[in-house]
Formats: structure tokens, C-alpha cells, sequence
């Protein structure tokens, strides 16, 4: 199973917006591995921090406030369905990818570390 760490945060539509462009980039980088490698993938986990966006892309009702999101959310719908992306909610403190992307406390840079499987030399 392949994994990708989304380090999105917020409940707002635009944030809930950018956030729903991550599946794509993910499909993207696996049609492209698949294609370098001839090789075919399996779902890919993504774990994202965002609820607003987990519930919006499993959720099939409409909401007034959704109203202006485009067809990329309706595609993001329909990959989920093909088994294509899984969704999971990862609070913000235990998200792998911030040590990329975020100041951290020296314990928390050790930890994720310990985590990504790096050894100090």
C-alpha cells in the first residue's frame, strides 16, 4: 500500500478546496511511477488533517456552502469509490510530513524521525 502524508490543515471551502487538489497530485505521481517502473499500484493511503475535506469527499449530498466547487471534487468523489485513494484522518500533532514543513520541538524531530525510519550516523 502506498503512502502519502498531507500536511493540510483548515475547515474553510478555498482551504477545503486546495485541500481536494492533494488525490490529484497523488494520481498523477502514481500513473507516473507505474509508467517508469511498469509496474501497477495498489490504493494509496492519504492522510490528511482536514475533516471539512475527508467528510466533503465521501459525502454525496449537495450543501449551499459547496456550491462553488467544480467537477475536480465530483472526480475526487468517483476515485474514492474506484478504490483508487483512501482518505484518513490524522490529527495535526501526529503528522509525519510536518516534519518537513514545520518548526518542531527537538523531541518531535525525533520522533518523526524514529518514524521515517532514519538512523543517525
Amino acid at each position: 500500500m502506498n503512502t502519502y502524508n498531507s500536511p493540510l490543515g483548515g475547515s474553510r471551502t478555498h482551504d477545503l478546496g486546495w485541500s481536494l487538489g492533494c488525490p490529484l497530485t497523488v494520481l498523477w505521481l502514481c500513473s507516473l511511477i507505474s509508467q517508469i517502473f511498469k509496474s501497477t499500484l495498489s490504493t494509496t493511503t492519504i492522510f490528511s488533517d482536514n475533516q471539512s475535506a475527508i467528510v466533503l469527499a465521501k459525502d454525496h449530498q449537495y450543501h449551499a456552502w459547496t456550491k462553488h466547487i467544480d467537477i475536480k471534487y465530483h472526480f475526487i468523489q468517483w476515485i474514492i469509490e474506484e478504490g483508487k485513494i483512501w482518505l484518513i484522518y490524522c490529527p495535526t500533532k501526529d503528522m509525519i510530513a510536518n516534519i518537513f514543513t514545520k518548526t518542531l520541538s527537538s523531541a518531535k524531530v525525533k520522533h518523526f524521525t524514529n518514524e521515517l525510519g532514519l538512523v543517525t550516523v
